[in-house]
């Protein structure tokens, strides 16, 4: 018997997900579903790709343009667009392979099943990283905070870069994947949703503090003094 992986009629409807993947030894084949996972990745790189190209987070090449130095500029973009689908790799490895693995960890629950949901969690962040850059994009700037996020609103009242970069990480996207993680790990953890929850909760409460940490080091000044 093959399994037809849907993906947009699984995402709607988790409980055909769940028993399918229960009973995924009763299928010999699962057709569409390596076809949705490299449809994102590639979307992801091309996405990470055309924000470098329009120039995000390359704010600090200018100067060599400004001055003149236009073929170290040219390389340096260059360099700035592999780093950024190196990027785009990274992130997508993380939220598909050791973001599972730390979930598959709490949740005791099979790392194949998480990873078949992570896709959708790596598909909503995906897209309010494309809203926020159609925003950037029509505005003609950029900004380091996203207002999918209480950040912008916390800076008007409160100047600390850490808590900023903490509210910054916990977005509309963070909210979903939590909903979306829930409703189809919940399917399998009959007896313990709370704990479930609670879980969810606390890993991105805990990843953001993460990220928010290394955000406020100062990274380039330590890697000029390395090489200086």
């Amino acid at each position: 018997m093959v399994l037809q992986y849907r993906f947009w009629h699984f995402l709607f409807n988790p409980s055909s997900l769940t028993y399918a993947l229960e009973h995924g030894d009763e299928y010999e084949k699962v057709h569409g579903y390596k076809r949705s996972l490299w449809i994102l990745f590639f979307t992801t790189l091309l996405f990470f790709a055309v924000r470098n190209i329009w120039g995000m987070h390359t704010e600090g090449l200018t100067a060599l343009l400004a001055n003149g130095l236009d073929d170290r500029y040219q390389f340096a973009r260059l360099i700035s667009l592999g780093g950024a689908l190196l990027w785009a790799v990274l992130f997508f490895v993380f939220h598909y392979f050791i973001l599972t693995y730390m979930l598959h960890m709490l949740t005791d629950l099979p790392f194949r099943w998480i990873q078949t949901v992570q896709l959708y969690v790596i598909l909503f962040i995906l897209l309010e990283k494309v809203i926020t850059f159609i925003v950037f994009v029509i505005a003609g700037y950029s900004t380091p905070l996203t207002f999918f996020s209480l950040a912008p609103m916390t800076a008007y009242l409160y100047q600390d870069e850490f808590l900023l970069y903490f509210l910054n990480q916990l977005t509309v996207s963070t909210v979903l994947a939590i909903v979306i993680q829930y409703t189809f790990l919940s399917q399998w953890e009959e007896d313990s949703k709370g704990a479930l929850l609670l879980k969810l909760i606390g890993l991105q409460i805990v990843l953001a503090l993460l990220v928010a940490g290394i955000s406020i080091l100062p990274i380039a000044e330590w890697i000029q003094r390395g090489l200086g």
